[in-house]
């Protein structure tokens, strides 16, 4: 079983290979990832990078989220990053590298948009890729989702050569 240090170098190499994407992926703050330890269950064990500066569990609360309701449906995806969300990204995604997204519902009354968001899109397969629409408090956002840290910055390099290649 890995423990906090491993999780947080295997976070901290991750994220060094994401520093030079298309700027068009990094959102306002940064582009956040997180890499959650074997069973969590809460946000203090879920490890998280703000733009590539911190490194340390327990410190995103919406990273964590993500993260913690992904594993309740598969145990193997523990790591997920947010990118910035446009029409053409989500072009890229779909059309051009084939990744299995998956966009949010509204959320009932009552209940939080993100959890709602993310759960639902889980309920019979967790996708590649989430993305949650604009809010009165919140832009869109992608949530790239894998099992580890270097798979979820894999996928976010090719995003981002698919986006440069593009021309966007």
């Amino acid at each position: 079983m890995q423990i906090r240090e491993e999780v947080a170098a295997a976070l901290g190499e991750a994220v060094l290979t994401i520093r030079e994407v298309d700027p068009h992926l990094i959102p306002n703050g940064g582009i956040r990832v997180g890499y959650a330890l074997p069973g969590a269950t809460t946000q203090n064990e879920v490890c998280t990078s703000d733009n590539a500066t911190t490194i340390r569990f327990g410190a995103d609360l919406d990273v964590a989220r993500v993260i913690l309701t992904v594993i309740r449906h598969d145990a193997c995806l523990r790591s997920a990053a947010a990118l910035r969300c446009t029409p053409d990204i989500l072009h890229c995604i779909i059309d051009d590298l084939a990744l299995d997204a998956c966009a949010y519902p509204p959320a009932p009354p009552g209940s939080g948009s993100m959890d709602w968001g993310v759960e639902s899109c889980c309920r019979d397969d967790v996708p590649d890729v989430i993305y949650g629409p604009k809010t009165a408090k919140n832009d869109p956002v992608l949530w790239i989702i894998a099992e580890t840290p270097a798979d979820v910055a894999r996928n976010i390099l090719m995003l981002s050569g698919c986006i440069s290649y593009t021309s966007l």
